[in-house]
């Protein structure tokens, strides 16, 4: 593994078929939300070479620290996404492109990572959450209520939708 991203194609680029493995690492540091990755991804996969240039098939991975959207708790997981992406000398949207007989795939990984964050993370599947009144983690401990609502403005509406 090597601590770059940065591969040479100039053997397999415009030669169809052909293929190279490869295998790097980089640091990487983005935030989406209150998720956060702030270490080394591992990025791995093959170059194909194609009439224009190379395809990479590759699996990027890294851990992310994320916080539970219904009670908060805090966790490290390891995030793993595989995608392609298509070189050649013409940049494409993002602009990407095979420059000097090389390719860069720190820009491609990171962004299928940002995408594979999830925008509501759940510690678990049957997260209880927070009381909305109190706070209480419904996770580790019950919350035995907060007394009458009668007081409230809305009190009148509270059965409105039970049979």
């Amino acid at each position: 593994m090597t601590d770059s991203l940065i591969f040479k194609v100039e053997g397999v680029a415009g030669k169809p078929g052909l293929k190279r493995d490869f295998t790097g690492a980089a640091r990487i540091h983005v935030q989406v939300l209150d998720s956060v990755v702030d270490d080394e991804m591992a990025v791995s996969g093959t170059f194909t070479g194609t009439v224009d240039g190379v395809e990479a098939r590759f699996t990027a991975s890294t851990p992310v620290d994320l916080v539970c959207t219904r009670c908060l708790t805090e966790w490290t997981t390891v995030l793993e996404t595989t995608a392609d992406q298509h070189f050649s000398k013409i940049p494409d949207e993002d602009g990407y492109a095979i420059v000097d007989g090389t390719v860069d795939m720190a820009g491609p990984a990171t962004d299928e990572l940002v995408l594979a964050i999830p925008l509501a993370p759940v510690c678990k599947p049957d997260c209880k959450g927070l009381c909305p009144t109190c706070g209480t983690d419904l996770n580790t401990e019950p919350c035995d209520g907060h007394g009458d609502d009668s007081d409230s403005p809305f009190a009148p509406l509270k059965d409105l939708f039970d049979p």
